[in-house]
Order: C-alpha cells, then sequence, then structure tokens
C-alpha cells in the first residue's frame, strides 16, 4: 500500500514537457492528498549558494516559465483536479532580486502546508546538494526523498514556450471576487506575480458585488477571501509586495492610482480594463497595458448547468448536499437523529423532504402539523388566534381563513410573531409525540419546519439543513402556487429570515433551481454524508 502525505513538494530544475508534467501530476496524486507544492529552478542542481548571475539565461528561463504556467495549472485541472496545486515563485525570477543570495532571502520563507515529501524527477541527483537546496530555499529538513520514474528525454522544454520576452512592470493590478481559490484563479494571480516586480494591487468584491452571482449566499466573507488570497500570495512568491484591497465598484485603485501599469484580465474581462482605460485617460492618467490570459476549461463537469470554464459558481454547486460546517455536539439523544430542514418561503422544502423519504427518512412536516393546532374551533390556539386578530378572520364562525390571516401576519412582523408565539408551544408537544411515535422505526427523522431558526429551535435538532432560491425565483413560484400578486409574495419573502443568515447557520445547503435530477443528486450526496458521520458517531 502507498503512503500517502498531506503536502509535498515537486522539485524541478528546468520547464518541462507537458506530456511529462502530465504522468508527473498523476504520479504526485498517488502520494499526496491535499497540497503539492512545484519548484521549478535551474539552480536545484547547482552547488553554488548563489542564485543564476547569467542574466539573458535567467530572462529565457522565467519567460519560458510565464508562457508556461497557465500550462501547469491547466494540466493540474487535468490530472490531478482534487490536489490544491501551488506553483512557488523564487527571488530570481524578479529582476530587482537577480542577484540576491539564497541565504539573505529564503530563510524568511515558510510555506502554509509543509511539505511531508520531496518528490524529484529522475532518480540522477545529489542528494546532499538537494538536501541543500531545500534547507536554503525552503528552511525544510525533508527525510522523505522520492524520484518520479521517467525518461531521458523527459526535462527537454516545450518548443512552443519560446518567443518574445514578455514585459515586466514594477506596478501590476487585478480584481475579481476570488471565492474558494481554484486554478483560473491562480493562473490570473501568478500571471501578475509574474509581470511584477515590485507591488501587485488586488481589488476584491465587496458583499455589493457578489448579488447578482449564482448562490452568492454560499460565497465566503470578503474578509476570509482577502485572508486566504494574502496566504496563498505570500505562500507562493513573498518576494514582492501586495496591496490587497475590498473594492465596491468595477474599477477600485485602477482608476485612481497613478503607480499602476499594469493589469491583468480573462478574455471574458477584457471589457472591463479597457473601460478602466477610459476613465484614466479622462482623468489625464496613462492608460494601463492589458495583459490577457485565457480561461481554463473544466475538465471535471458534474451535469450541463456547470460553466464550461472552471468557475467559483461551480464549485458552489457542487458544495450544495455537501457538509459545509460539522455538527455540534448537542445535549440530544442519538437516537433518532434529527435533521432540521429549513428555508424560506418557496424554495422546495418539500421536495427535498419528498426525496429524503424515498431514501429512508422518517418525515414530519411540522408547517401542516401547524395549521393542526388551530383547526378546531375549541382548541386553545384557535380561540387565542380570534381573541388577537378579530372575528373577521373566520369563515362560518368555525374556521380560520389562512389566507385572511397570512395578509395581516406577512405584512406586520409585530403580529407574526404574536401568531407564531400563539402557536409554537402548542406546536412543539405536537411535534414531540410525533418524534416518539416514530422513532422505533426510523433512525432519521426530518422535521419540515419553515419557522426553525426563528423559534429557536436549532438546538433541538442534530443537524440544520437548508432550502435556498433566489428571490426572484421565490416570488415567480408564489405567484403562481398561492395566486398571489408580486407585492404580495414580496411582502411574505421580505417578512422571514434572510437566505444569508439561514446559510450561515447550516450544516448542509440545497438549491432547487435546476431540474428534479440536480436536486435528487444533491440530496442522495447528503444523504450518504449523513450515512458515514452516523456511522462514525
Amino acid at each position: 500500500m502507498v503512503e500517502m502525505f498531506k503536502s509535498g513538494l515537486m522539485l524541478l530544475s528546468a520547464v518541462p514537457q507537458l506530456s511529462r508534467l502530465s504522468a508527473y501530476l498523476r504520479h504526485a496524486k498517488q502520494t499526496i492528498s491535499n497540497t503539492l507544492y512545484i519548484s521549478i529552478d535551474p539552480n536545484l542542481l547547482s552547488s553554488s549558494t548563489t542564485v543564476t548571475s547569467n542574466c539573458h539565461k535567467n530572462d529565457i528561463f522565467v519567460n519560458q516559465l510565464r508562457k508556461f504556467l497557465p500550462q501547469i495549472y491547466a494540466e493540474a485541472n487535468r490530472s490531478a483536479p482534487l490536489l490544491d496545486i501551488r506553483v512557488v515563485h523564487h527571488s530570481h525570477y524578479h529582476r530587482n532580486q537577480r542577484y540576491t543570495t539564497h541565504s539573505s532571502v529564503t530563510l524568511q520563507r515558510s510555506l502554509q502546508f509543509t511539505p511531508q515529501v520531496v518528490l524529484i524527477n529522475g532518480g540522477n541527483y545529489n542528494e546532499e546538494l538537494v538536501r541543500n537546496y531545500l534547507i536554503k530555499e525552503f528552511a525544510l529538513n525533508i527525510q522523505q526523498i522520492q524520484c518520479i520514474p521517467e525518461n531521458a528525454n523527459d526535462l527537454q522544454t516545450t518548443d512552443d514556450i519560446n518567443g518574445d520576452n514578455v514585459k515586466v512592470y514594477d506596478n501590476v493590478c487585478l480584481g475579481g471576487t476570488f471565492d474558494g481559490l481554484h486554478n483560473g484563479h491562480k493562473v490570473l494571480i501568478s500571471s501578475a506575480q509574474l509581470h511584477c516586480n515590485q507591488t501587485v494591487t488586488i481589488g476584491v468584491t465587496d458583499k455589493s458585488m457578489i448579488k447578482n452571482k449564482k448562490l452568492w449566499q454560499l460565497i465566503l466573507p470578503m474578509e476570509k477571501r482577502i485572508e486566504e488570497l494574502r496566504k496563498f500570495v505570500t505562500d507562493v512568491d513573498p518576494f514582492i509586495k501586495y496591496n490587497i484591497v475590498p473594492i465596491s465598484d468595477p474599477f477600485g485603485p485602477a482608476i485612481v492610482d497613478p503607480s499602476l501599469e499594469s493589469i491583468v484580465v480573462s478574455h471574458e474581462t477584457v471589457r472591463g480594463g479597457e473601460k478602466i482605460n477610459e476613465i484614466r485617460i479622462k482623468n489625464d492618467m496613462k492608460a494601463l497595458d492589458i495583459f490577457k490570459i485565457d480561461l481554463l476549461d473544466d475538465f471535471n463537469k458534474q451535469n450541463t448547468f456547470e460553466e464550461q470554464k472552471i468557475s467559483s459558481s461551480s464549485l458552489r454547486m457542487r458544495k450544495l448536499g455537501t457538509i459545509l460546517r460539522e455538527p455540534e455536539v448537542k445535549n440530544l439523544p442519538k437516537r433518532p437523529y434529527i435533521i432540521g430542514l429549513t428555508g424560506g418561503i418557496a424554495s422546495g422544502k418539500s421536495s427535498i423532504a419528498d426525496k429524503l423519504k424515498s431514501l429512508g427518512a422518517g418525515v414530519i412536516n411540522c408547517d401542516l402539523m401547524a395549521h393542526k393546532t388551530y383547526e378546531s374551533p375549541e382548541s386553545e390556539a384557535f380561540k387565542e388566534i380570534v381573541q388577537h386578530f378579530g372575528k373577521h378572520i373566520l369563515i362560518d364562525d368555525s374556521t380560520i381563513d389562512r389566507k385572511k390571516l397570512g395578509n395581516i401576519v406577512f405584512t406586520d412582523k409585530d403580529k407574526l410573531k404574536v401568531l407564531n408565539n400563539i402557536i409554537w408551544p402548542k406546536l412543539e408537544v405536537l411535534i414531540l409525540d410525533k418524534i416518539n411515535e416514530m422513532k422505533d422505526k426510523y433512525q432519521v427523522i426530518v422535521l419540515e419546519i419553515a419557522l426553525l431558526l426563528e423559534a429557536k429551535w436549532d438546538h433541538k435538532v442534530h443537524q440544520i439543513w437548508v432550502t435556498l432560491i433566489d428571490e426572484n425565483e421565490a416570488i415567480t413560484r408564489l405567484q403562481e402556487r398561492n395566486q398571489l400578486t408580486q407585492e404580495e409574495a414580496v411582502s411574505r419573502i421580505e417578512s422571514q429570515m434572510t437566505n444569508e443568515d439561514r446559510v450561515q447557520r447550516a450544516n448542509v445547503v440545497f438549491c432547487t433551481l435546476w431540474d428534479q435530477s440536480i436536486t435528487m443528486d444533491q440530496v442522495k450526496r447528503a444523504w450518504g454524508c449523513l450515512q458515514s458521520y452516523l456511522k462514525k458517531h
């Protein structure tokens, strides 16, 4: 059985052929489970303690790397999509640090994930030189050094990456949301780093800029995205400076900072770069050189609704049905295991509940049960509701008109709170009775309950599963299902907790925006995760 390591470092002394890189990555994923650093450095096999002093040779090498870098991350996405690949940069990649000795700069370098194993191409290397290199360049003393088998010609560089030198700047900028750093982001960021000698300015969109994105509620908070971005850029290239700032418009510092010289964009955001230049010229600033990178194709699409390119929106879609937050340990019996399924109005709770039922869960529709608390004119809840809201909500003095009652409470949060305070104590008794009735038959019982969090019932369930849908879709569904006007539909949605607040407390999230088959895939994924969790606990 092959020993697995969480993180590793691959050492290469030249830019490899693409076919060999693919072989290296396939080998690496058999050994490394999480993070793989890749170092490409012609000084690897040198006994000298200083970096390459031949400026021309170094220029050729770094120019090759700049052009080959997107191919590295593209191949990583193809050959090892589950690995966090990070191509580390060296001080001599930047002209202003070309002649700095290893010892004066590399002792400050500390990789975010300490490699547990080193992979090196071929077996013809001097182990003492490699170990000295690891200490000088990374301050690493690693016992595990493994060879990657290869042929004699494996380290020939590709012919198609030579050509004119790529221009390098002192100050480069780029921008984006940077939610869940993926290989597409890494190409954008690393391209900016390799085209920069001094400072990279990065604009990160704030909350006001993300609400038009798919599943935006799953996007990490801006502060967390900036933190993760800063960790990544300093991890792969600590030899230049970074100015990472929030932006609340599409332009950010690019239209106000005269020191900026170049902007790195993808082909789909070129127009944004051009607009920035229009504004700069209007404000008597020099236009930025626009450096375009290609989008990376996603070779791991899971359905037709995901994008063709590698994108954060596709990755967020893949989070649906997975455990986003580990369940808290609560003072509850282990069996039955109670799932609180909640979500906004018209978000598809019943659809999810039905699918969970088909997989073996017991389901209690608490919202329908709530109606039973005031069905009878003799019930305590019926009397309290009529007393508080008046007899005009009745039909024939014996039935509460739910539509009339809804029109009252969904336009006044205080009145909705009064209604909930009347119903919830009675509903809780019914729910507990139903759980006791079902507990011998079902290992897992799902409570479909719209106001789970508002009622502060989160401590009464083992996990919180949330369904979400965007507001426009919810409005459309409400109008069709409940025959409401748009104004009435909006009023009901606004009377509830926001999707964002629910997601922040969810263990698992679903979205019913797409085909039933996509929803079922999410449910099966969640059910499988739950079964694995229950076996361990």
